[in-house]
C-alpha cells in the first residue's frame, strides 16, 4: 500500500507539472501593452512630478545633483535615490516624500508638499518593482472630459498644482481649485504654459510638455465652456 501511495503521489506530481509562461514582447500588440489602471508608469506618472518638483536647478538636476542624487531619468533615479523595490519603506526616494521633520522633507519648504494622491504612487511604484514600465494609452478619449475626472487630475499628477499653490504660487497663478483654474483657463495663460507658447512660462518648467492627450483633452474642457463638473 505505502509503495501504491507514494507512486500515486509522483504521478500525481507529474500531472500538475505546469508549462512556463511565455511572455510576448511584441511592443507592436497593443492588448498586451495596454495600460492598466492599476499599474504605475514611471515616464507617463512619476517623472513629470520629479521634473517639476525635485530636478530643478539648485537640487537634483544634472548639473547640480544635491547630495548626489540625480532625478532626472529613471536610471538615475534607481541609481542614486536608494530605490529598493517592493521596500518603500526602506527607500530614501519615497521615506523624504513623507518625513514630518520639514528641513528633510522633499520638495522642502517653502515649496509646497507632494500630494497624498502623488505620494501614493510613488509607494505603489516601488510595491510594483520600481521598473521602467510603459504602455500603449490607445485613443484619447476627448468624449467624457469633465473637470474633476480629467482636467485637475492631469494638473495634480504633473505638479502644476504644487507649484501653484499655497501663500507663493510659482507665477503668481494659483491652480488648486476649479475656481482658479478657471480664471488660468479663461485668460489663455494655461494652455499658454503647457503647450510653452512663447511669451508665457512654460509648465511643466523642466523637462518636455505634458502628453498631447491631455493637451486635447485640457482644450476639449476649454472648448466646452469650462464646467465645473
Amino acid at each position: 500500500m505505502l509503495v501504491f501511495f507514494l507512486g500515486a503521489v509522483i504521478v500525481s506530481i507529474h500531472s500538475c507539472k505546469h508549462e512556463p509562461i511565455v511572455v510576448d514582447d511584441d511592443d507592436d500588440d497593443p492588448i498586451l501593452n495596454e495600460c492598466h489602471p492599476d499599474t504605475i508608469y514611471f515616464s507617463r506618472d512619476l517623472l513629470p512630478i520629479l521634473a517639476n518638483s525635485c530636478a530643478r536647478s539648485g537640487c537634483h538636476d544634472a548639473t547640480t545633483q544635491a547630495d548626489g542624487v540625480r532625478l532626472t531619468d529613471y536610471a538615475s533615479v534607481v541609481a542614486t535615490a536608494d530605490v529598493r523595490p517592493g521596500n518603500p519603506g526602506g527607500s530614501d526616494l519615497y521615506e523624504v516624500l513623507i518625513e514630518t521633520d520639514l528641513e528633510k522633507r522633499m520638495p522642502p519648504p517653502p515649496n509646497a508638499p507632494l500630494t497624498s494622491e502623488q505620494i501614493q504612487m510613488f509607494f505603489t511604484w516601488i510595491m510594483q518593482g520600481a521598473q521602467d514600465l510603459t504602455c500603449n494609452e490607445g485613443e484619447c478619449d476627448l468624449e467624457n472630459v469633465t473637470f474633476s475626472q480629467t482636467v485637475f487630475p492631469i494638473l495634480q499628477n504633473n505638479a502644476c498644482v504644487g507649484c501653484h499653490s499655497g501663500a507663493s504660487p510659482s507665477g503668481g497663478v494659483l491652480l488648486d481649485n476649479y475656481d482658479a483654474v478657471a480664471t488660468a483657463a479663461n485668460s489663455g495663460r494655461l494652455m499658454g504654459a503647457i503647450r510653452h507658447l512663447s511669451g508665457y512660462i512654460p509648465m511643466p518648467p523642466s523637462g518636455n510638455q505634458i502628453s498631447q492627450c491631455h493637451i486635447d483633452q485640457i482644450q476639449k474642457w476649454i472648448d466646452n465652456g469650462i464646467p465645473n463638473n
